[in-house]
């Protein structure tokens, strides 16, 4: 079987009959039980993309944390990358020492870029100390767009990817001028039970939701996310979350409006299912 045709047949049994109370498909604006709810600002409780000084940004972990949680947010996902195995294990000692009789926790993630392949060229064991795991394909390699396509479900159905990146996030608020097939992406990450970062940056113009809205038919959850490099840029999340209700997504369908501990539940619960039908 193709990657594509792994797309095609992701699971229509799993797209459309799982009732909302389920946690699964979200409700929409006709959906019975009444729980719709359009995002708002202070329905984001986290961020879970964004760069300490042990790749390229300029702040500290404990610097990043403070201004996380002086803006209100219970959580950060710390996603640094081009980091070395010793790196990332310190870097899980870290956060641990940090979280210590604190409130507001610091999630563990790293970013990942997938190669040609759609391959994650970092061990089992590393991506294991994480969290979770942010996997971005900015690179095409001069690839076709179905080539792009197979690259992005590959990647997709790897049982450590959390988080699909750059360009996808970009992509989920161009509508159907993108150079992968987002379709079949989705219809992946629906199956992985992997989520769809929606690119935050207060730069972007002529949005289109079509892709926003075909992830919430399917069940895709989603990140508002920012890329955070820089403590000030934290707040950018607000302009997300006024994005994300232009486009009438549910709040339940964004995964940072939930807890710490429900979005590492989450990750984690889909990673060991994966593994296992993997193995």
């Amino acid at each position: 079987m193709t990657l594509r045709s792994l797309g095609q047949q992701a699971s229509a049994s799993s797209i459309g009959n799982i009732n909302c109370q389920q946690n699964s498909i979200p409700c929409n604006k006709d959906c019975p039980s009444g729980l719709f709810e359009l995002v708002k600002q202070s329905s984001v409780r986290g961020i879970l993309h964004s760069h300490s000084n042990m790749s390229g940004g300029p702040h500290s972990l404990s610097r990043l944390a403070e201004t996380a949680s002086l803006i209100g947010l219970e959580y950060l996902g710390v996603t640094d990358r081009f980091m070395t195995s010793k790196q990332i294990i310190s870097q899980s000692a870290e956060i641990l020492q940090l979280n210590q009789n604190s409130d507001f926790k610091l999630l563990h993630g790293i970013e990942i870029e997938a190669d040609k392949d759609g391959n994650l060229p970092l061990s089992d064991e590393i991506m294991s100390l994480c969290d979770f795991v942010v996997v971005t394909l900015k690179e095409n390699h001069f690839q076709s767009k179905a080539a792009m396509t197979d690259r992005a479900i590959r990647a997709a159905m790897n049982p450590f990817t959390s988080i699909l990146s750059h360009p996808i996030g970009d992509f989920m608020t161009m509508g159907e001028n993108s150079w992968i097939d987002m379709e079949l992406v989705l219809m992946a990450a629906a199956q992985a039970g992997v989520a769809i970062e929606v690119d935050a940056n207060p730069s972007h113009a002529n949005l289109d939701w079509h892709n926003c809205m075909l992830a919430q038919q399917f069940g895709v959850k989603l990140v508002i996310s920012s890329d955070v490099h820089r403590a000030a840029r934290l707040v950018d999340y607000r302009h997300g979350a006024e994005m994300i209700r232009s486009a009438g997504v549910c709040c339940r369908q964004i995964l940072n409006s939930w807890g710490a501990e429900e979005v590492k539940a989450f990750f984690g619960s889909y990673s060991a299912t994966n593994s296992s039908t993997s193995a």
